[in-house]
């Protein structure tokens, strides 16, 4: 009997560990989730928290794009650094399956007094169980934040879409995407002004490497010809959510500021909004070479 019960009582701690972690179709599950992430690594460290949450498919950047486990299955020595971070702005697809969160991190080792500042994204996704699993993840540095970032957590407006199970749809669907940013990166080229005016959403941010993250199409177009940045990007990767109203894309991109020409990483997340009209909700770069 106390077997049983034993028995009957791991199953329930697993279901509620699990649980903690499923999509309820709302934000607040997807802070939970992220939230979960943070404490796991400050309990069991760097590596063993992106593997719990990570699965066959999840991408990280150091800087390239590489699965997790190939990247951690790799590296010689355990990082035991710690690694803090805040989720500031969030959102989450009206199928409840995807979503992603950004905001500040810091990373420092007993080993340095120097402490590491940056901005982070990471893209979520469910298992075939509703259980949210990291599907993307990188950062950028910048010194130590001077603002206090304000908290934005947004759920559908409403939650009715139309269900693509398809493997042909599917694909058509990440290809559209795909196609968009490819045209935001030729009229990148063009004119680079009116690109940010036309593909990025009035409140879009932008996180670009040294500094804290730019918020407002205007600020952002004010900002690069301000810094003379140049932005050439090259897509490569799709991915959208079965909402069709989140996705992401990522791919190279060389940079010129004051004529000197750099090498980087790009993602964009994406959202369809009135019209039916995809823009960028973020934009993150990081060096190729990091």
């Amino acid at each position: 009997m106390k077997r049983h019960f034993s028995f009957f009582f791991l199953i329930l701690l697993s279901w509620k560990h699990n649980f903690g972690q499923q999509s309820n179709g709302r934000v607040n599950s997807l802070i939970a989730a992220e939230n979960y992430f943070a404490a796991y690594t400050k309990d069991k460290g760097i590596r063993e928290a992106f593997l719990k949450v990570s699965d066959e498919s999840t991408i990280l950047f150091k800087p390239s794009p590489l699965k997790a486990k190939e990247f951690f299955d790799k590296k010689s020595s355990i990082d035991r650094g710690k690694l803090d971070w805040t989720p500031v702005f969030a959102k989450i697809s009206k199928s409840g399956d995807w979503g992603f969160t950004t905001g500040p991190y810091s990373y420092g080792t007993n080993i340095s007094e120097t402490t590491i500042y940056g901005q982070y994204l990471s893209v979520w996704q469910t298992n075939s169980k509703g259980v949210w699993k990291l599907a993307l993840d990188l950062g950028m540095t910048h010194p130590k934040p001077l603002n206090e970032p304000n908290l934005n957590f947004v759920d559908p407006k409403n939650f009715r879409f139309f269900r693509q199970i398809a493997e042909a749809r599917l694909k058509q669907r990440e290809e559209l995407i795909l196609t968009t940013d490819k045209l935001f990166s030729n009229t990148l080229l063009d004119n680079q002004r009116l690109a940010y005016n036309t593909f990025f959403a009035e409140e879009g941010r932008l996180l670009f490497p040294g500094y804290e993250p730019i918020v407002g199409k205007t600020k952002i177009n004010n900002f690069l010809s301000r810094q003379q940045i140049i932005v050439e990007t090259m897509p490569a990767v799709a991915n959208r959510a079965l909402g069709s109203d989140l996705a992401y894309t990522y791919g190279k991109a060389q940079i010129t500021r004051n004529n000197v020409l750099s090498q980087f990483n790009y993602v964009r997340v994406w959202e369809s909004q009135e019209g039916f009209t995809w823009n960028i909700l973020l934009e993150i770069y990081i060096p190729a070479g990091e």
